[in-house]
């Protein structure tokens, strides 16, 4: 597994990138040595452990959590997806056109990146701006009003009934790539690629894990307390 020296540049990248400005979340403009240092030395023991530990999180606002994850977002389309398509561009230098290894590599990726950019898409459509509005309506009547008329035609539950994860896909072509020997002229660059699919890996668990572990339950019970008042507020028949 890469260690702590690998991982450190690529979560503090994540605060390098700026997501979407007039996405209206909690996002602060804080500069790096700002950030919470315990949040990041958590992020990284994630990266490093074998097993999640979600409770290690329970601490961290969910501003904090839906900041992360806007972030490792905007990581994966803008600077993640790019490297590895460019280390595909230069290994087809090296096969001819019609090699197996090329024609799966470039059908994946295509495939792969189109259902990553839909799944992260709906979440900073759907799923991230309706915690924002939850967390906004525990403290404010009017977004409390404003959750009134959003709870009516989406949910929490409503987003995991079509939810499903991205990293098994990458382990699949993986394995496949080691099916073939690598190219004679430049072994390296077989070698990148398969690195680079290997930390994406294991980013998108990480990934993965902070959001259906931490995430969904914050804001779950935060759902269901803005329900419990909601409930109070409707008149008796």
């Amino acid at each position: 597994m890469p260690d702590n020296s690998y991982f450190f540049p690529q979560v503090m990248q994540r605060y390098a990138i700026n997501p979407n400005p007039a996405s209206g979340y909690f996002r602060a403009q804080a500069p790096l040595d700002e950030i919470n240092k315990e949040f990041i030395a958590s992020l990284l023991r994630s990266f490093e452990e074998s097993t999640f530990n979600a409770t290690e999180f329970e601490p961290y606002s969910l501003e904090l959590i839906v900041d992360y994850i806007q972030r490792t977002h905007a990581f994966y389309l803008q600077k993640k997806l790019p490297e590895i398509e460019q280390s595909i561009s230069l290994l087809s230098t090296l096969y001819t056109s019609d090699h197996p290894i090329l024609v799966a590599l470039r059908s994946f990726f295509h495939r792969y990146c189109q259902d990553l950019t839909e799944h992260i898409a709906d979440e900073e459509k759907n799923l991230l701006p309706y915690i924002v509005l939850l967390r906004q309506a525990a403290d404010s009547p009017k977004h409390f009003s404003e959750y009134i008329f959003a709870c009516r035609s989406y949910s929490i539950s409503k987003f995991l009934s079509g939810h499903h994860d991205t990293e098994d896909e990458l382990r699949g072509i993986r394995q496949t790539i080691r099916l073939y020997e690598p190219p004679a002229t430049n072994e390296s660059l077989y070698r990148i690629l398969l690195a680079q699919l290997q930390s994406f890996e294991q980013d998108l668990q990480v990934h993965a894990h902070i959001e259906e572990e931490v995430l969904i339950p914050k804001a779950q019970k935060l759902e269901t307390e803005l329900n419990g008042r909601l409930q109070q507020h409707l008149p008796l028949n």
